[in-house]
């Protein structure tokens, strides 16, 4: 194998030109390819985050039947056996959740009203990060306070100090209503979640919808080292016989999860499609190899070299124009995608359409391991199999007609 090695990297280097046709053919299929999933990658989480973030957290506790046919009737009575449930770490804040509408002296909105508790909020969704005017709810006393998109606020043309007056059904199915004083505009990557969303103090909306310490839903976000269907399944254990649903975000986002496994195919569609242009080069490339070189192997095998030895040596020059492909397509990306990585891709000129999906117009690529992994591996495989023509060719030869081949 020694000697079969040296030999593949000295005939590597007989014809650099070619040589170096085809490892950067390889190069710059394997940029291509780290590239688009890395960028893939980064849309898929970031609308994955958006989800979390501003839709209810990773895990979401509520009575049974909520998710399908959401109701101000269907709330959680027993907050101490939730909080009771709660373990490895879990950081949980109630919510009450109602549908209204929002009235400013000169226009009127639908929206979905959030009651929360600003200081345990905080914790699990971005809603206190991404405010851009003014301040967040007060922790303790919130009454009379409300927090909205700036989007609705241009759309009701309010400003900050201005007061709205929020109209929501009650337990009574009679209009209570309040009068509210913005004291804060938010902005998160979600133009249509800015919209139609706004936040007051949990007490505020207890009243407003004649509850008495109700709350519609716990949203959950869990720390780092804890995997979420171990958490999910824990919690199911202690809170379904109580009539308590959980559900995780790939339950309650099934189309997210869709999409993430589609990017997982898409990985190997993209190596497929990139590689089946680059294999017809080595194809090309080895072929003309083996015709230059028809006379030398026919002296090999005169001299006791097995054909399978002369495969061998063909794929060993190949595994040599692989690594090099991939080394050099490597470092490109680490070049290219590293400034990216560091300051993202400004895509500001289609912020509007993003924003439909909650991604950020400021788009940051993903590594995920799993995926490059899979695509290198898959891009070695092809370019064997590309040589795996050449090489049996080569080494079917008579060695009578090999020598004497002109």
């Amino acid at each position: 194998m020694g000697i079969l090695m040296k030999m593949a990297w000295r005939n590597v280097w007989r014809n650099p030109r070619r040589s170096w046709v085809v490892v950067t053919a390889i190069a710059v299929g394997v940029f291509s390819f780290v590239g688009s999933t890395v960028f893939m990658d980064g849309f898929a989480f970031q609308m994955i985050d958006a989800g979390i973030d501003l839709q209810g957290g990773q895990i979401q506790i509520a009575a049974r039947g909520y998710e399908d046919s959401p109701s101000i009737r269907k709330f959680i009575g027993e907050e101490k056996l939730v909080e009771d449930a709660l373990t490895m770490g879990m950081q949980a804040a109630p919510q009450v959740l109602a549908q209204g509408m929002v009235n400013s002296a000169e226009q009127a909105a639908g929206i979905v009203i959030h009651g929360v508790d600003p200081q345990r909020e905080s914790a699990v969704t971005i809603i206190a990060a991404s405010v851009v005017e003014g301040r967040y709810l007060a922790a303790s006393d919130g009454a009379g306070q409300i927090l909205i998109g700036s989007e609705l606020a241009h759309r009701l043309k309010v400003r900050l100090g201005e007061k709205v007056v929020i109209m929501a059904n009650d337990l009574h199915n009679e209009i209570s209503a309040g009068a509210y004083r913005v004291v804060g505009l938010y902005r998160t990557n979600s133009i249509a979640f800015d919209k139609g969303n706004v936040f007051l103090h949990l007490s505020e909306v207890q009243r407003l919808l004649g509850y008495d310490r109700q709350v519609t839903l716990y949203a959950l976000r869990l720390p780092r080292d804890v995997v979420l269907h171990e958490a999910v399944a824990t919690l199911r254990e202690r809170l379904e016989p109580a009539g308590l649903e959980v559900r995780s975000w790939e339950d309650r986002f099934p189309l997210l999860v869709l999409m993430k496994e589609a990017y997982d195919y898409s990985v190997v569609l993209l190596v497929v499609i990139l590689f089946t242009a680059v294999a017809f080069t080595i194809v090309n490339s080895f072929l003309m190899v083996i015709l230059e070189r028809i006379h030398e192997i026919g002296v090999m095998m005169a001299g006791g070299v097995r054909p399978r030895q002369v495969r061998r040596m063909l794929y060993l020059e190949a595994g040599v124009m692989v690594m090099l492909g991939l080394i050099a397509g490597i470092l490109l990306s680490v070049l290219i995608l590293g400034y990216w990585t560091a300051n993202g891709m400004d895509l500001s000129a289609f912020a509007e359409g993003l924003g439909v999906y909650g991604i950020s117009p400021i788009v940051y690529p993903y590594l995920d391991w799993g995926h490059l992994s899979l695509g290198f591996a898959l891009i070695v495989v092809m370019v064997m199999l590309a040589v795996l023509y050449p090489a049996y060719k080569a080494s079917a030869y008579e060695v009578v007609e090999a020598i004497h081949y002109v």
